[in-house]
């Protein structure tokens, strides 16, 4: 069976991406990052939740990886311009995606992405991401959606009660963030800082979990 990485927040949006992949016979590898000062593992537990869900539509055990992003998010903070706080964000999950789909032998990343929906995702930042796309395949079933229609699919998958539930936020989100972002803007703000490093020890770090 063909498998695919799945970038998995406890939000509305990357579970029905991932269950649209699990309907095509793909079976996933889930990817979480844990971005608060969560005490009681509130984000964690929601994602251990819908993960438990969407196995259900699997036939075969699933894995799940849990990154602490704060560590990335604070060099992040410190070295870089706040308003590229969401891209630099999402490219740094995209490169320990695509680490961990080394070690899988996956090359197939599935995000919950929904053009326009947040500050990470309009056109000219989902452009910003480009120039990692090398060796890997990004796929973004809900790209065309609006939130309405992806509201409906959560429900129909039985999934509306869980990825409603209240769970921290993150603390990195910034005042102003950047809606568009410039290449050499972002490559510039991450030559301050260690990206190997970073991806390195957040995959040493991972909690990895297997249902």
């Amino acid at each position: 069976m063909k498998k695919f990485i799945s970038l998995l927040s406890g939000g509305l949006d990357s579970p029905v991406a991932s269950y649209l992949m699990i309907k095509k016979n793909f079976k996933p590898v889930f990817l979480s990052f844990l971005t608060s000062d969560d005490f009681e593992h509130t984000m964690k537990n929601k994602v251990v939740l819908i993960v438990q869900k969407l196995k259900k539509f699997v036939n075969d055990n699933v894995k799940l990886y849990l990154i602490n992003h704060d560590l990335n998010l604070e060099v992040f903070k410190k070295n870089c311009d706040r308003k590229l706080t969401c891209v630099l964000c999402k490219r740094m999950m995209i490169r320990i995606a695509k680490k961990i789909g080394q070690k899988e032998n996956i090359n197939i990343l599935i995000t919950g992405d929904i053009l326009g929906e947040q500050a990470s995702q309009t056109l000219d930042n989902l452009y910003a991401y480009n120039d990692l796309i090398k060796d890997i395949v990004i796929l973004r079933p809900l790209i065309g959606c609006n939130k309405l229609e992806v509201i409906s699919m959560n429900k129909k998958i039985g999934l509306y009660e869980i990825c409603s539930q209240n769970s921290a936020f993150c603390q990195y989100y910034p005042q102003f963030p950047e809606t568009h972002a410039k290449s050499l803007e972002v490559i510039n703000a991450e030559s301050n800082v260690k990206l190997e490093v970073l991806i390195n020890e957040s995959i040493k770090n991972a909690e990895i979990l297997e249902f």
